[in-house]
């Protein structure tokens, strides 16, 4: 579903309670005009009778007559007097030739010991034609206020909300490596003042957080590798001792194979640690081939060893926009994976399709289970040169370039594919 502007939902949700109301009141409006106008037809009615049954009285004479159109008014007999009877009603004109509605008073009244019954008749064309131009006038103003309410409670919600606007533009712009302020201007309106105070805060808190870390990872690298590099360098000056016993070169040697494991680890770790922080910034287009045939010479070995068939797909100007050192590390991972976790006589595919870089190989292992896929530290199999931290790199490179990382298994091949 595509989200909608706060702006246009405010407006739209104003302009549907204003069209809803204005409906409700303006049929409330129509059904009282209506019965107001239908009122003053029967008052002229009953205005009417009253007048006739005074001439008739004066004149003690009875005038009958049968067309309505020419009288409005007819006179006969009636029996029993009987209440005064407002009804609608249709008469035939017979010069254009159609019935036409008219509104109807049927009435009794006494005369020299006689009852008679008057029907008076009036036409209702005049109570349409009232209400119809009611009814379009309003019509008119309806439109009009509507447009007019639209397009101002935009245009005063557009000003209100500009400086809100403004806020979010900086907070797309701010880079929390960078030592300058955020740049928020100062308004009038109290809920946005605390807003920019409460995310100039954070944004500060966030960069302070963000350079102590920084000097953190950077101190501990400098702190650990200085010891790991002396005592390794210690160890190997150890065992060129000729006074040493084989059992004793045995435990110096285990004990260089575990500095260096560890000076590695350090090293991946706060490379992983840079990168969780977004200290690898700079963006720039890769060209995907060259990079590839560069990493691929360093597992010529595992290559020629296992005899394994590398196949690339990938044009030349197929290319990431992206870090370049993070490039370099998200292929370097996959392809030591493909290789690291291949058998004899596999193969290895890697292709370049949509946007889409996938690495295919073989392997003797199974489906690597999804939930663990890129945990820290798990590994699949027994290779001692493995921290199982490759995989994780991976997706941490990819969720920092908003790229998609999917794994599929099929037919005993291990199949990862980066969309971005």
């Amino acid at each position: 579903m595509k989200p909608l502007k706060l702006l246009a939902l405010t407006s739209l949700n104003y302009l549907v309670i204003f069209s809803v109301l204005t409906l409700f009141f303006f049929a409330i409006f129509y059904f009282i005009t209506k019965q107001e106008v239908l009122r003053s037809t029967d008052e002229v009615l009953y205005n009417k009778k009253m007048h006739l049954q005074e001439w008739f009285g004066k004149h003690r004479s009875i005038i009958s007559t049968e067309a309505f159109p020419y009288s409005n008014f007819t006179i006969q007999p009636a029996v029993g007097l009987r209440e005064d009877i407002y009804s609608d009603t249709l008469i035939y004109e017979t010069v254009d030739l159609e019935w036409d509605e008219f509104r109807k008073l049927t009435s009794t009244f006494e005369l020299d010991g006689k009852l008679y019954r008057l029907d008076i008749v009036v036409a209702r064309m005049e109570t349409h034609e009232i209400v119809s131009s009611i009814l379009q006038s309003l019509l008119v103003v309806f439109v009009l206020m509507v447009a007019a309410f639209y397009f101002t409670t935009r245009y005063f919600s557009k000003k209100l909300w500009k400086p809100f606007y403004h806020t979010l533009q900086q907070l797309n712009r701010f880079e929390v490596d960078q030592s300058r302020e955020i740049d928020l201007k100062p308004g009038r309106i109290e809920e946005f003042i605390l807003l920019n105070k409460s995310i100039a805060d954070l944004t500060n808190r966030t960069q302070s957080t963000f350079q102590n870390q920084k000097q953190f990872i950077e101190n501990a690298s400098h702190e650990m590798q200085t010891p790991l590099a002396i005592a390794q360098s210690k160890l190997e000056l150890l065992i060129t001792d000729p006074h040493l016993t084989e059992h004793q070169a045995d435990i110096i040697q285990t004990l260089i194979r575990s500095t260096q494991r560890l000076a590695k680890l350090n090293k991946i770790l706060l490379l992983l640690s840079k990168i969780e922080n977004q200290q690898f910034l700079e963006k720039e287009g890769v060209l995907i081939k060259p990079l590839l045939e560069e990493i691929l010479i360093n597992f010529e070995e595992q290559q020629q060893s296992l005899n394994i068939q590398v196949e690339i797909s990938v044009a030349e100007s197929a290319s990431f926009h992206a870090n370049k050192t993070l490039a370099d590390l998200l292929i370097t991972n996959l392809v030591k994976n493909a290789f690291f976790h291949n058998q004899h006589n596999g193969s290895i595919r890697i292709e370049m399709r949509d946007r889409n870089f996938s690495i295919t190989n073989t392997s003797p292992t199974s489906e690597i289970p999804k939930e663990r896929l890129f945990q820290r530290f798990y590994k699949q199999s027994s290779a001692k040169d493995s921290w199982g931290l490759g995989l994780a790199m991976v997706k941490k490179i990819c969720d920092i370039n908003q790229w998609t990382l999917s794994y599929q298994w099929e037919k005993g091949r291990h199949i990862f594919i980066v969309s971005c």
